[in-house]
């Protein structure tokens, strides 16, 4: 069995597109950290850059609040509860350390799980395009050992391009804005709607642990929807499209309660502690048990699909 993994690792390893996704992914954090050091040291009147800011807000409010979901509403509110906060207590947003950078640098996280999404996508849909998949049925192990390999590589996988994303965002965070800062306290609202602060260290770990279970779930959609098609791009391309268009889905429609159902409600758990719930009536339970249900379907999916599935044709 740990052959079988090892055997998976070293062909997502040793393909180059591996290391062109990570290099993207540092040029990336690179070009943030470029434009927020120019903006940190050019920006000297932030208190009257935040007081337009949250003009501008509230007139789009004002102006176009009918039209506009529930969830982007709120989303603005916060924005102007926050900016009043930093200008009444002289807290200077722009001014990073390399844990606050790493707290913005998070938000390529969506270029993150497209290139895990890429992956996992392809990992046994590639099988059968290429026809490889009939010399691995000929050894002595299972179909489901064959799968469980193939799983447990692109979570190994998942787990390297969240951990390299961490620390490369740390790395040229501290280049740019210094190494220090771990304590330096980050604002933001909790769930009941009021402000609250905790260290940027602690913060950005969370976002992290959150982001990994969103992560998980998002890979093991790609991995099932491999499973079904014999086409590694037909696979890729609806994997992502899952991806972006069931999060823009749920944006869209977060007016109605039905869409707690949804899976793409239920990923972002970080949702509990900063900002609150998007969809009034969720609750932390509700969305672990959703989780949940949606990850035990989709394993019993995966694997009912490729032990069954003929590769006479392939």
């Amino acid at each position: 069995m740990f052959k079988l993994i090892g055997n998976e690792n070293t062909k997502i390893y040793r393909r180059s597109r591996t290391w062109i996704m990570l290099s993207v992914l540092l040029a990336g954090i690179i070009l943030i950290a470029w434009v927020l050091h120019n903006k940190q040291t050019t920006d000297a009147n932030w208190k009257q850059s935040l007081v337009a800011q949250n003009a501008s807000t509230q007139q789009r409010l004002a102006k176009d609040s009918a039209h506009m979901p529930s969830i982007a509403i709120k989303g603005q509110e916060q924005e102007i509860q926050i900016n009043k906060y930093y200008i009444s207590h002289n807290i200077d947003p722009n001014k990073h350390t390399t844990w606050t950078f790493g707290i913005t640098a998070e938000n390529l996280s969506a270029l993150l799980i497209a290139f895990i999404v890429v992956i996992a996508g392809d990992i046994v849909a590639s099988e059968f395009a290429s026809g490889t998949i009939k010399m691995l049925l000929t050894q002595t192990m299972t179909r489901s050992q064959i799968l469980l390999s193939k799983y447990v590589a692109i979570l190994l996988y998942a787990l390297f391009m969240t951990i390299s994303m961490f620390i490369l965002s740390l790395i040229v965070g501290g280049i740019f804005f210094g190494f220090s800062g771990m304590d330096a306290p980050n604002i933001y609202l909790n769930a009941n709607g009021t402000i609250s602060q905790m260290s940027a260290g602690t913060n950005l770990m969370m976002i992290y642990g959150f982001l990994f279970i969103q992560i998980i779930m998002t890979a093991t959609i790609a991995f099932m929807i491999s499973t079904i098609f014999r086409s590694s791009a037909l696979a890729i391309t609806i994997s992502i499209l899952a991806y972006f268009v069931g999060s823009t889905l749920v944006h869209a429609l977060s007016s109605y309660s039905w869409v707690k159902y949804i899976l793409f409600a239920n990923t972002n758990l970080q949702q509990y502690v900063q900002n609150g719930p998007m969809i009034k009536g969720m609750t932390l339970g509700f969305s672990i048990s959703m989780l949940v249900a949606y990850f035990v379907v989709m394993i019993v999916l995966s694997w009912s699909i490729f032990a069954k599935r003929d590769v006479a044709y392939t």
